[in-house]
């Protein structure tokens, strides 16, 4: 899996330039917790392996390819987060659209009118993947003339729903993005900067929800990061 060495300016522009070309591509922030569910479920390792364009969301994956690629590691991490915050601030934000997530409406409201009117889609409803939500989907997003799709839905269901619109959907740029817009929401908050540089965002986020939490942090975050030390001195 080729995890991609550019930073978060690289890859607003990719979205954006795919976007616009009609292109398509699935984007999709690869952290320890995929990797744990990968190294359990070959399944959905195939799944993400068909992603596109592949970003480090956290620390470990880019102090993992500083060990193993010193010469030229990843730039940064891509967080969800912070491609969705990037994006939104642009002077020209592509049309967009949110399946998925907690009262979406509210943030993008944040980000101001040029925001606003990119959404053309949301859905914050139930999601099943049955055959007919999926021709729905097609059919709004094709009817809305949306470009990028944001998929708020957790792993392993957003990453199974971005490969259906992917393939498709051929001009669309998906991808996952989790619980992004409850974090940028009214009532979010993000870790302090220095957590977010020394890899201890996933801490601060585990102190605020530790009953929905604990169980992704305590028990996957140390398979992930086992694979990547596993992988660097391999």
């Amino acid at each position: 899996m080729q995890v991609s060495r550019g930073d978060l300016l690289d890859h607003v522009r990719a979205v954006t330039s795919h976007a616009r070309q009609g292109h398509g591509a699935w984007l999709l922030t690869l952290n320890t917790e995929m990797l744990a569910r990968g190294s359990r479920d070959p399944g959905y390792w195939g799944l993400i392996r068909q992603a596109d364009i592949i970003t480090a969301d956290g620390m470990p994956l880019v102090w993992a390819s500083k060990l193993k690629y010193p010469a030229r590691p990843v730039a940064e991490r891509t967080t969800g987060v912070d491609l969705v915050d990037a994006i939104l601030r642009l002077a020209e934000v592509p049309a967009f659209a949110v399946i998925g997530g907690v009262s979406p409406g509210a943030t993008i409201a944040q980000y101001g009118a040029r925001a606003v009117q990119a959404c053309r889609f949301v859905f914050d409803g139930r999601v099943d993947l049955s055959e007919k939500q999926l021709a729905w989907f097609c059919e709004e997003l094709v009817r809305s003339e949306v470009r990028v799709a944001f998929i708020a839905l957790g792993v392993p269901k957003q990453d199974q729903l971005a490969l259906e619109l992917r393939t498709r959907l051929p001009f669309l740029v998906v991808t996952g993005i989790g619980g992004t817009f409850e974090i940028l929401g009214p009532d979010g908050a993000r870790a302090p900067k220095w957590m977010q540089r020394v890899g201890l965002e996933w801490l601060f986020r585990l102190l605020k929800e530790p009953g929905r939490l604990w169980r992704r942090y305590i028990l996957n975050y140390p398979r992930g990061i086992a694979l990547l030390l596993r992988d660097c001195f391999r």
